[in-house]
């Protein structure tokens, strides 16, 4: 259970700050979240995050983070949107400030683009480090739902962007870019992963269409276009040498490596877990982040949320100007009281140990008596338990590969 001690701790210890800096776009994606099929996020209307809103957060985590011992490690802004680029000049703004005011910090940045602009701001993007995660879904059929806003395909200029990148700055692509690939019925996992391998010597990372707060008049439309990730792997014609190249980009493995920390009683995070019995410490129910404890995401209006994938009707905070209205006790509460609901279910949940579901995604979370879909009896968890053996069984090498390869936070 969260506490405001908790919260307070994650808050001195915040690693990122994501910035909606507009809610703008240059595409008008057919399965984005903040598209006709989606219900659950703020209108959008062409608006950009305003500065005093970036300062006053950083200001005020900054501040924070000083107040503890032992936090001078990296923290990340990183910019989001619509389309961040369509702001650049808060996200200058922004950077600049930080190296006027807080030149001593280790602070880092980083962007998620459909890189439609990218012709345009490479070489202040690359000046700054920044890490840049460019969404592209494969080839130009697979970028069917990329549309801009005459529906055209993004396809060409999206390409011929990044390649220009990859062509001006080798050192900086090969270190900061990385790829998302979003799955659908106009492209495979194989097709994605190979094509962003053969072009730019990348492994994308495979997302599958958020299925938390579908319209439900456009529910059939969504079914229709929705393609599950580990089902199009195990679909694939070259299966073993996919998953060997993905690796813990594949589903499966990293199911197998939440098996290996969870199930195999050889991971220990820290010396505590070999000399004392910690099982009396409370488990946490549900697959939910504690609030703050991997990042922060402020709406292009100033509202304050755990991440950029959860509904803006669960905001935990709000920015107004130079004033933040953030309480540990009530966000702790509020985030109690969602999995209270839950109680009865987690407790009798095989699966409660490695838990996916985040409570904020659960459509009827706000409900009396809402369902988790991820409810598994034991029965259903020994079948996954078995799937996972069998599988580790058949890829003996992913076992040293995980030991050697995989770093968990």
């Amino acid at each position: 259970m969260e506490t405001k001690e908790s919260i307070r701790y994650n808050l001195q210890h915040l690693n990122q700050i994501v910035f909606e800096v507009t809610d703008e776009c240059n595409l008008s994606c057919k399965y984005c979240s903040y598209s006709s099929m989606y219900e659950g996020y703020d209108t959008r209307s062409r608006t950009k995050m305003q500065f005093d809103i970036p300062k006053t957060i950083i200001d005020h985590v900054i501040k924070i983070r000083d107040s503890s011992p032992n936090t001078n490690y990296p923290l990340t802004i990183s910019f989001y949107g619509g389309e961040p680029l369509l702001n650049f000049s808060l996200i200058r703004k922004v950077v600049e400030y930080i190296k006027n005011t807080y030149s001593s910090k280790k602070i880092n940045y980083g962007m998620t683009t459909n890189a439609m602009l990218l012709h345009k701001y490479m070489d202040y993007l690359k000046s700054n480090n920044f890490q840049l995660t460019i969404s592209l879904d494969g080839g130009e059929k697979a970028q069917g739902y990329r549309v801009d806003h005459k529906g055209s395909n993004s396809f060409m200029k999206v390409f011929k962007n990044v390649h220009l990148l990859k062509l001006q700055y080798p050192e900086y692509f090969e270190s900061n870019v990385n790829f998302n690939s979003v799955m659908h019925n106009l492209n495979s996992a194989e097709s994605a992963f190979r094509f962003i391998k053969q072009n730019f010597n990348k492994k994308t990372t495979l997302s599958a269409l958020s299925a938390s707060g579908i319209k439900k008049e456009k529910m059939e439309e969504f079914k229709k276009m929705y393609q599950n990730v580990s089902d199009s792997i195990l679909s694939s014609n070259n299966i073993d040498d996919l998953e060997t190249d993905m690796f813990i980009k594949s589903p499966r493995v990293l199911d197998l490596v939440y098996y290996i920390v969870k199930y195999s009683q050889n991971f220990f995070k820290d010396y505590n877990d070999l000399i004392y019995d910690l099982s009396f410490k409370n488990k946490r129910r549900t697959g939910t982040c504690s609030p703050f404890s991997k990042k922060m995401f402020i709406t292009v209006d100033g509202k304050i949320l755990q991440c950029e994938r959860i509904g803006h009707q669960f905001a935990m905070g709000q920015v107004t100007g130079k004033n933040i209205q953030l309480n540990p006790e009530e966000i702790a509460n509020s985030q109690n009281k969602f999995i209270n609901k839950l109680r009865e279910q987690c407790n009798k949940c095989s699966l409660k140990k490695i838990c996916p579901q985040c409570i904020y995604r659960i459509s009827n979370i706000t409900e009396k008596n809402p369902i988790c879909n991820q409810f598994a009896n034991k029965k259903e968890f020994e079948k996954l338990i078995e799937t996972t053996t069998n599988f580790l069984s058949e890829h003996p090498s992913y076992y040293e590969r995980i030991l050697n390869e995989v770093k968990i936070d």
